[in-house]
């Protein structure tokens, strides 16, 4: 039967959100240019959405067959549910077990994992004695992350991962493509500052000129020619908090800010920049 999904998303209805997050995550994903899949029929945004419960009849079994790879959200509700480990064991004996991308949401790997993705080994240590004990050791399958204490940690693992599951899908090395994705995020996050920072410190400029001709005037001097110091401190202090989200970003304030002054200093504004920061 033809492959006619990319990606089967399984998970328990309790984990849904995070899987939709994922998911919307790798559709949305644009590759850096001149990456190809190491198939051309391989893809990632053709995919099926199983995280309600919905019971194992023929047309669920029918997608599970026509896809390709299976993104397996684990929990301990993964490991309990006698649904989603049909559904997966299904999947599993007619693709293998390496078109599964097993991927952890809550919990321990122990208690989430399905007995089945467990190996358990039995290893002969030697004693200082010279007696031979046996023990069985737990060797769980590599899986993606999703789990994090803080928002922010999330949202990190959730672009690491996008990238690492996306590459693993497409039949690439992930090391490969998350150095590709690095190099156009910093990229973009250098034009993006740039620009930001050149308009803002201009704007800034504008205002302190017009707070100095104010001043010259006499014209509401003290109100106008504070605001317009005001405008430029927050726009040095703020301008890097806005971008701390960014991994990448901060390594470039420092870059966008200088091009700015650079502008500023070529329109005979360099004074007015100076000495708001002086003051600010």
């Amino acid at each position: 039967m033809a492959e006619k999904y990319d990606i089967y998303y399984l998970s328990p209805p309790g984990d849904a959100q995070e899987a939709q997050r994922l998911a919307d995550g790798i559709y949305h994903y644009r590759l850096p240019s001149g990456v190809k899949p190491a198939d051309e029929s391989f893809g990632y945004r053709r995919t099926v959405m199983d995280v309600s419960g919905e019971a194992m009849d023929e047309a669920l079994t029918e997608r599970l067959d026509q896809s390709r790879c299976m993104v397996l959200f684990c929990s301990p509700d993964t490991k309990s549910d006698p649904l989603i480990l049909k559904k997966m064991e299904h999947f599993r004996e007619k693709r293998g077990q390496e078109s599964i991308v097993a991927v952890m949401v809550r919990g321990e790997p122990i208690d989430s994992f399905p007995e089945s993705f467990i190996e358990k080994k039995v290893v002969r240590r030697i004693m200082p004695d010279m007696s031979v004990v046996e023990s069985v050791d737990t060797i769980e399958p590599v899986a993606a992350d999703l789990r994090g204490n803080t928002r922010k940690r999330r949202r990190e693992l959730l672009r690491y991962e996008v990238v690492r599951i996306t590459a693993s899908v497409l039949g690439l090395h992930p090391d490969a493509l998350e150095q590709r994705h690095r190099a156009r995020h910093r990229r973009a996050v250098t034009a993006a500052l740039t620009m930001v920072g050149a308009v803002c410190l201009v704007a800034a400029a504008i205002f302190l000129r017009l707070g100095w001709i104010a001043k010259t005037e006499g014209d509401i001097a003290e109100q106008q020619t504070q605001l317009s110091v005001e405008l430029a401190r927050r726009t040095m202090e703020e301008l890097p908090a806005a971008f701390a989200d960014e991994p990448d970003a901060l390594a470039y304030i420092d870059e966008a800010v200088q091009s700015a002054r650079t502008d500023l200093e070529a329109q005979g504004l360099g004074e007015l920049l100076g000495g708001a920061a002086a003051e600010g």
